[in-house]
């Protein structure tokens, strides 16, 4: 563009050879002359024109614009004007547009005026920048480079290039008056209208440079004006093309109000389309300027209309989508492509409040003549993604659970078996043992013990998941010794510490009470569970358990409980999953370590169901620490804590109890002998009823001070016959004090007994020293005021039903009847007596899947087996008797007869052996 202007103001060499080139100029001026009539011409002409004659060729050249355009004036007439006459010379002379500075004056006027406006400008700007050096100012830069772009006048708007034009001049004026002075910017602009335009000044588009000359110049009066009449002219020519502007702008405002009438028909049908849309709509342009928002939009994100238009929808939309928004905006805008645009996509967005609302949105993009415009098409799918997301998360937590399961079934083969193996092979070393090594005989005995409480313990464990799981399972609350509690925990850990070469340490801060009141059978359970997994995991180091006070006031107390290891460690990223159900941190592989994988779970759970909440702390090979806080009452029995058993203590008791009776309601001719021999101790009187019927006569006959009732009896069971007797209209009868005996610990058993109108349930085998304060608690203490007080038994009220310690093999026999060897021998002769009567009945009713029978003989053979220690056994007959309660199908039952079966013959002849060894001959 550069070349083109110079070109404009300068001669481009003529393609002719230099002296007919300079020839056909002569000519040119020649024929023009001759249309004149010399003598009306002006003197000033008729000398230019003689002296044009005797120019160089170069100085003709600069000349022949003006000295065309002064013979030009002399010979346009009416009937030949100066546009027809240009058309004639340029047809003839077709070499003069060679020359730009001439070819200018064949272009019509209106891009005349634009292209001397747009060279004056250039030429100031660039004889400025020779003077103070290249304009820094990103403006002017761009300014200078407009003016050097060449014009397209088939789509130029003349009336905006001139406004165009005139904001140029102005900004150029301001922009180099201030860098060099009001003097030196009028010479500028003098110089370049005297040296460049002088040429021009008969063109009427002359007079338009006028309009890029700053007013502050004009005023100096250096400037040589065109004359009156080319100013008239010039006056007359924007007068008119003020009045063309003038019917065109009326032509368009009318049809402009037309086109608008229909738009807004047309406005008024989209919006009554977009606010009765059941999608949220947003239209914003490519800037994200929110132009349009919906009745739903406002529905769905709970923002208004009024509140949003004008905005950026960047402020309006998450971090996240705000950046993928501008990025998709540009992106489509540079390429026509974006993976969000004009694609159905799934995310989320913020209400008002912070709440998440996911929605379905499809941007659709719009091509304007100035712009891009983005509607947002959405609409609310939070219900359908909650539920999308709960049938995945139940998926995968079936799946998870399945897999888990699977695991737990695998691990169940070898936890069950491994401790019924060493049963059953210390079993077959004692039945051949001579039992001349007793610390041998001992030694297999602890190892039978320990294996069938640790199996009993497993399959607890299993019961109290599916209790948990199913929300049955309850807490039940006794006062209880938690010194002994943990004493006797501690004992057989420490067994199994030494066995690893492990240190133990137990403390019990001095403040900790003895006497509390909670469960105590799921405290043991969880410690038990603690500690297991401590010992398990512990290879080096030791192991301590550690009880104290956090807290305590009027009647209660918040006993804090911690027990850590030294072992292996769990990693941190694990400590949240080791308390999810069948999870085991260290998997199945070359170092297994087996379990199954429920203990910490259940223990947590028991915990929360307490009121704590167990906290586990670990570094991967420095050991491990599970603590909880539990708050327990304070018990208020004082209880005689060493159970004197000195002749005179025992004497005073026998003497303070004789005289009361008791009816004992009881199938099982081994509970009979057993209660029988204890209350005999005391002189208690005793009749016998062997069943709900039986003892329902004998209350209506006579009086009895305390009544044990059996659960589960033939002909009539104790619940009815309690039932029965508290209906009885006499008062000695009905308020008689009823006592539940039976071996059932399922919770529906309990309440069953406090629903039928017993006082307390007592769990078999009886525990003497409980025995012994209800029966102290019948009589009024005022014969001998030597008895050693115990707190009374509240049999009037409705207590909490109570689980009591079950006691292992023979030792429970030996203390309650202090080793006692005929009182023993009688116990086990009676069991080898009856149970081969009742195992037959219960075989057969098996094979007749009798659900009734099964369960009458399954309960009473258990609680036989319970009383002497059988506990594995027991458990069994435990299972038995629920799935026959439950009508479950007869694979189960047969299943589990058969696991009893197994080991029958050898219980029989164990107590076979056990009953020769108490016999009184042999004491």
């Amino acid at each position: 563009m550069i070349q083109w202007l110079k070109r404009i103001l300068s001669s481009k060499k003529a393609q002719l050879p230099k002296n007919q080139e300079e020839q056909q100029i002569v000519d040119l001026i020649h024929s023009l002359r001759k249309k004149i009539d010399m003598s009306s011409i002006d003197f000033n002409l008729e000398n230019k024109i003689k002296a044009f004659e005797f120019h160089s060729l170069q100085k003709k050249i600069e000349t022949l614009p003006e000295t065309y355009l002064f013979l030009e004036k002399y010979i346009t007439t009416e009937t030949l004007d100066s546009e027809s006459l240009r058309e004639k010379i340029q047809h003839k002379y077709p070499f003069l547009k060679q020359y730009r500075s001439f070819e200018l004056i064949f272009h019509p006027v209106d891009e005349q005026e634009l292209i001397l406006c747009k060279i004056f400008l250039l030429r100031v700007l660039q004889r400025s920048s020779e003077l103070i050096g290249n304009f820094n100012d990103p403006n002017i830069i761009a300014i200078k480079t407009y003016l050097e772009s060449a014009y397209d006048f088939n789509a130029i708007d003349v009336i905006k290039e001139r406004k165009s034009l005139l904001d140029f001049s102005n900004e150029i004026y301001s922009k180099i008056k201030g860098s060099l002075g009001i003097n030196a910017i009028t010479n500028i602009y003098l110089n370049i209208y005297k040296k460049y335009f002088q040429s021009y000044h008969l063109l009427e588009s002359f007079t338009s440079i006028l309009n890029v000359i700053p007013e502050e110049i004009l005023s100096k009066d250096l400037i040589t004006f065109p004359s009156k009449q080319q100013m008239l002219k010039m006056l007359q020519k924007q007068l008119f093309s003020l009045e063309q502007i003038n019917e065109r702008l009326t032509e368009e405002i009318i049809e402009k109000k037309k086109v608008e009438e229909e738009l807004k028909q047309s406005e008024h049908l989209k919006t009554i389309i977009l606010e009765t849309a059941m999608d949220g709509t947003i239209l914003t342009n490519s800037q994200g300027t929110v132009l349009n928002w919906n009745k739903q939009a406002e529905n769905i994100l709970e923002l208004k209309r009024e509140e949003t238009i004008g905005k950026s929808i960047y402020s309006l939309v998450p971090y996240k989508l705000r950046q993928q928004l501008r990025n998709s905006f540009d992106n489509y805008i540079a390429t026509g492509d974006d993976d969000l645009i004009n694609k159905r996509v799934e995310t989320s967005v913020n209400r008002r409040d912070g709440s998440i609302v996911y929605i379905e949105l499809t941007i659709v993009a719009i091509e304007t003549k100035d712009d891009y415009l983005f509607n947002a098409f959405f609409r609310d799918i939070t219900n359908k993604k909650i539920i999308d997301n709960e049938i995945r998360e139940a998926k995968v937590m079936a799946e998870k659970s399945a897999k888990a399961k699977s695991v737990f079934l695998s691990n169940m083969s070898h936890e069950i078996r491994t401790p019924l193996n060493v049963i059953l092979g210390l079993t077959g070393i004692l039945q051949k043992s001579d039992f001349t090594n007793p610390m041998v005989d001992q030694k297999n005995l602890d190892g039978i013990q320990f294996s069938a409480e640790n199996l009993l313990g497993l399959i607890n464990d299993i019961l109290d998941f599916s209790k948990i799981e199913a929300g049955k399972l309850t807490l039940q609350k006794t006062d209880f010794n938690l010194h002994e509690l943990i004493s006797n925990v501690s004992r057989g850990f420490k067994i199994k510490a030494d066995e690893k070469g492990l240190g133990y340490k137990m403390k019990i801060e001095s403040l900790v009470p003895k006497f509390i009141i909670g469960d105590q059978l799921r405290l043991n359970q969880i410690l038990i569970n603690l500690l297991g997994n401590a010992i398990k995991f512990t290879h080096e180091g030791e192991i301590s358990i550690e009880v104290s006070t956090k807290n305590m006031t009027s009647g209660k107390v918040a006993l804090h409980f911690q027990v850590k290891d030294t072992g292996i460690g769990i990693p941190e990223d694990k400590l949240n999953s080791i308390f999810e159900s069948f999870y085991q941190v260290h998997k199945p592989g070359k170092n297994k370590i087996e379990g199954t994988g429920l203990g910490l779970s259940i223990s947590k759970q028991l915990i929360e169901m307490q009121g704590g909440t167990l906290i586990a702390k670990s570094k991967p090979g420095k050991g491990s620490s599970f603590e909880f806080t539990i708050e327990y009452e304070i018990s208020i029995l004082k209880r005689n804590l060493n159970h004197q058993k000195g002749s005179d203590n025992q004497q005073k008791h026998s003497e303070y109890l004789s005289g009361l009776k008791v009816l004992v309601v009881e199938d099982n001719k081994m509970n009979q002998f057993f209660i029988q021999q204890l209350l005999s101790n005391w002189n208690v009187g005793v009749q016998m009823a062997e069943n709900g019927k039986i003892a329902v006569e004998l209350v209506a006959q006579e009086t009895y001070d305390l009544i044990l009732m059996d659960m589960h009896m033939p002909v009539m069971d104790g619940p009815e016959a309690a039932a029965l007797i508290r209906a009885s209209k006499n008062p000695k009868t009905s308020q008689v004090p009823i006592i539940a005996c039976s071996a059932d610990v399922f919770p529906e058993s309990k309440r069953r007994a406090t629903e039928s109108g017993m006082d307390f349930y007592l769990t078999k085998p009886i525990n003497e020293n409980e025995l012994e304060e209800i029966l102290l608690s019948l009589k009024p203490n005022t014969h001998n005021s030597t008895i050693p007080k115990k707190d009374h038994v509240h049999l009037n009220s409705t207590p909490d039903l109570q689980e009591k310690k079950v006691f292992h093999d023979l030792s429970f026999l030996k203390k309650t009847f202090d080793n006692d060897t005929e009182i023993i021998h009688s116990v086990l002769q009676i069991f080898l007596d009856a149970t081969p009567t009742d195992y037959q009945k219960l075989s057969d009713a098996i094979a007749s899947k009798d659900h009734t029978l099964t369960q009458q003989f399954a309960h009473k053979l258990k609680s036989s087996f319970k009383t002497i220690g059988l506990t594995n056994q027991a458990s069994l007959l435990q299972t038995i008797e629920t799935a026959a309660r439950e009508e479950q199908k007869f694979d189960l039952i047969q299943k589990e007869f058969e696991n009893l079966d197994q080991s029958y013959p050898n219980v029989i002849e164990e107590i076979k052996k056990c009953a020769k060894d108490f016999t009184p001959s042999n004491s």
